[in-house]
C-alpha cells in the first residue's frame, strides 16, 4: 500500500520518498527491506505520531510504503529540542529494535527505553500497531537506570549487538555507552564520553560529548560517533572505538557533528555529518550536511555533499540510503556504497607496498 502524501521515486541519487515527518533512523533487515522511524511533530491533536515504517518491493519493481508500528510519543526538553522515536537497529535474532530518547514518565509511557519488535513477515503484515502493543517483543527502561545513577540527563540514542544476545546502548543525553546483559536483563555503564574543548573561545568552554551512533565491531567491541554538543564547533567530531574490555579509544578524529556511521563491506567507515550550525538560524543549515567515507588510514572522501542534517544511514549491497530530517526525504545512491578492492589489505583505498608488507608477513602455510 502506498500511503497519500509521500512521494516515491527511483533512479541513481533518488529521493525515495519525500513529506516525511522528521526521519531519524534508516536500517536494512536481513533480506534488504528497509526499514526507517519518524520522530513527529507533537501538536495538541497530535500528541505522539512518531513511526515506523519499511518499503516492500511490488510487482513493478518499485516499493510500497508500510505502516508498521504508529503513535510513538514525542516529548520536548527544557531547550525545546523533541525526542522520541529515533534509531533502528536489528539484533542478532533480526528482532527490530528502536531507540526510544526522553524521559520514561507516565505521559510518555513508550519512551526512555530500548523496545524490541517482532518485525517478522507474519506479524508485519498484521500493522499498523501501537508503540506498546502486539508487535513489541520488550521493553527495556533506560531512563530510569541512567537517572538513578546521578545522572540528569538521559536520551536513549542508538543500539548495537554486542554478542551473545548483548545490547550496546548510547545513552546521548548523558553522555555514556551503556551494556544490556540478555542473560540477567540488566544494564550497566560500559564507558562515559569526555566533554570536548570549545575552540571558538565562547560559552561554554567544554561542549558536550554528544555521542549518536553505535555499531558492532565485529570482534565483541563497538565503534561510537559524537556529535559534540553546543556550539557544535568545526572540527571537534570523533569516532572512537570501544573494546569488548569497555577502554575507550580514539580512532579518528577532526570531523564536524557526525550522526551516524555504517561499515562498509570494504572495512572503511561511512560517515554522515549534521553540517554547520548557525545559532541565528538555529539549526543546522541547509546544504552543508555531507555523507562521508573514512578509509582505514583515516583519509575521507565526500560521497555525497549539499545535504540538510543527514541522520540515518544504511548499505544494502552496493546501494546507500540516508534521511534528512528536517528536508522530511528518505533517498538512496545506487551504487554509493564502497565495494573490497582485490589486495587492499590494509583497507586504506589503495593496493600499495604497505599491501605487500602484510601479505608476505602472513606468508606460508596455513596449517
Amino acid at each position: 500500500m502506498i500511503a497519500a502524501g509521500p512521494a516515491l521515486g527511483g533512479g541513481d541519487e533518488d529521493v525515495v520518498l519525500s513529506g516525511l515527518n522528521n526521519p531519524i533512523g534508516v536500517a536494512a533487515d536481513a533480506d534488504g527491506t528497509i526499514w526507517f522511524s519518524e520522530m513527529g511533530v507533537q501538536g495538541p491533536d497530535a500528541p505522539g505520531n512518531g513511526k515506523i515504517s519499511y518499503l516492500g518491493r511490488n510487482l513493478e519493481g518499485g516499493f510500497d510504503l508500510m505502516s508498521f508500528v504508529e503513535g510513538i510519543d514525542v516529548a520536548f526538553n527544557p531547550m525545546g529540542e523533541p525526542t522520541g522515536a529515533l534509531q533502528l537497529a536489528f539484533d542478532e535474532n533480526g528482532s527490530l529494535l528502536l531507540a526510544a530518547g526522553g524521559p520514561a514518565i507516565p505521559p510518555f509511557p513508550s519512551l526512555g527505553s530500548l523496545l524490541r519488535y517482532d518485525a517478522s513477515p507474519a506479524v508485519r503484515r498484521g500493522g499498523p500497531y501501537p508503540a506498546l502493543g502486539d508487535a513489541m517483543i520488550q521493553q527495556v527502561p533506560v531512563f530510569p537506570f541512567v537517572v538513578g545513577n546521578g545522572y540528569n540527563d538521559s536520551n536513549v540514542y542508538s543500539m548495537a549487538p554486542a554478542g551473545g544476545g548483548d545490547l550496546y546502548i548510547v545513552d546521548s543525553g548523558a553522555n555514556i555507552l551503556l551494556r544490556w546483559d540478555a542473560s540477567t536483563d540488566a544494564l550497566s555503564i560500559v564507558t562515559e564520553f569526555p566533554g570536548v574543548e570549545n575552540p571558538e573561545g565562547t560559552i561554554p568552554g567544554i561542549s558536550q560529548a554528544v555521542p549518536t551512533r553505535v555499531i558492532a565491531d565485529g570482534k565483541g567491541g563497538a565503534i561510537v560517533v559524537q556529535l559534540v554538543g553546543f556550539p557544535f564547533a568545526a572540527g571537534t567530531a570523533s569516532i572512537f572505538a570501544v573494546d569488548a574490555a569497555g577502554t575507550l579509544t580514539t580512532m579518528y578524529t577532526g570531523f564536524d557533528t557526525l550522526v551516524d556511521v555504517e561499515m562498509a563491506a570494504d572495512g572503511s567507515l561511512i560517515v554522515s555529518s549534521a553540517g554547520t550550525f548557525d545559532p541565528k538560524f538555529g539549526n543546522f543549515l541547509p546544504g552543508t550536511g555531507s555523507i562521508l567515507r573514512v578509509r582505514g588510514d583515516g583519509g575521507t572522501e565526500t560521497l555525497v555533499d549539499d545535504l540538510w542534517c543527514p541522520s540515518g544511514l544504511a548499505i544494502v549491497g552496493d546501494d546507500l540510503w540516508y534521511a534528512q530530517p528536517f528536508a522530511g526525504t528518505l533517498s538512496r545512491l545506487v551504487g554509493g556504497a564502497p565495494q573490497p578492492c582485490p589486495g587492499d589489505l590494509n583497507h586504506d583505498g589503495v593496493v600499495n607496498g604497505a599491501d605487500m608488507g602484510l601479505l608476505l608477513s602472513y606468508w606460508g602455510s596455513c596449517f
